[in-house]
């Protein structure tokens, strides 16, 4: 895609997503305060219910530096989120290092699962970012019964005009220890399942 379509892509889909924030209503438990520095923790497949509540707040998003990635990191940065392009697998150290070193200015959004998947996976890099910044990582799930799924692999959504989405934050996770990978990634699931119980 040339440039001028994905200048034409940001502007449009970024106007669109704002006419869409205003109709929207959410309800919302457990959100922290914005002073804690923290990684927001999400699935890929809400990143638009998120980015949609929290507009206007200072989170760095961390946004695969695929095609597809693209048409996302246009619209996300053009409604005003710092974005970081790479993923937490292993071939994303530069973009992990970047979101270290601007962790102490924003809060960080990131999908473990992205880019590629499989939905629901964790990719080890969030645990690094975690643990070399100092702060915690905070899963949040959310939820809406009116919305548009895409054939994507992870089901992408986006909410419809006048939808309520209810979103969900848990309590903060600190990583003392990078070496036992296994043991976060268990912790984390289990928290995202506890939270996603919850919204039913």
């Amino acid at each position: 895609m040339n440039k001028l379509l994905l200048y034409l892509e940001k502007k449009i889909a970024a106007w669109l997503l704002r006419q869409l924030r205003k109709s929207l209503r959410f309800e919302v438990i457990n959100q922290p305060h914005e002073d804690l520095k923290c990684i927001y923790m999400f699935w890929h497949r809400n990143l638009l219910h998120l980015c949609l509540h929290r507009l206007g707040d200072p989170i760095a998003v961390l946004i695969s530096a695929s095609r597809d990635g693209e048409l996302l990191a246009g619209p996300v940065a053009e409604l005003g989120y710092p974005t970081v392009r790479g993923s937490t697998s292993r071939e994303g150290f530069r973009a992990m290092k970047e979101m270290i070193r601007i962790a102490q200015r924003y809060q960080l959004g990131i999908t473990p699962d992205g880019p590629k998947g499989p939905t629901g996976s964790i990719h080890p890099g969030i645990f690094q970012i975690a643990y070399f910044a100092r702060i915690p990582i905070v899963p949040v799930v959310a939820d809406t019964r009116r919305e548009w799924v895409f054939k994507s692999w992870d089901r992408f959504r986006v909410p419809k005009p006048f939808a309520r989405i209810k979103v969900i934050y848990g309590d903060p996770v600190y990583i003392n220890d990078r070496k036992d990978m296994a043991a976060h990634t268990a912790l984390l699931k289990e928290k995202m399942q506890h939270l996603e119980n919850m919204l039913i």
